[in-house]
């Protein structure tokens, strides 16, 4: 009788080591997605002044599509923390 509490711990932690290593991977997946992003941003910004143009925002296709929706401020300019802050909005969704 005692064979099922041992093999329900057994699992437990076989489920518990899958979710580490899950929760790993998609760790590891976001900081890759971030510095793509964060490449991607510094190749657009051809001015080098921390902010993306409408124009500039072509170099990105998905953040010129959105821009006005990113472009928390409204001040013409995108940065890579209103596209952070935007990406992290859609995840939330």
């Amino acid at each position: 009788m005692r064979t099922k509490p041992v093999l329900f711990l057994v699992l437990l932690i076989a489920d518990a080591a899958s979710l580490q290593a899950q929760a790993q991977d998609n760790s590891n997946m976001r900081s890759r997605v971030v510095q793509q992003v964060r490449d991607r941003f510094a190749k657009a910004d051809t001015n080098g002044d921390g902010a993306l143009t409408r124009d500039e925002a072509k170099a990105m296709p998905r953040v010129a599509s959105h821009f006005d929706e990113i472009d928390a401020d409204h001040d013409g300019k995108v940065t890579l923390a209103e596209i952070g802050r935007y990406m992290a909005a859609q995840r939330g969704k």
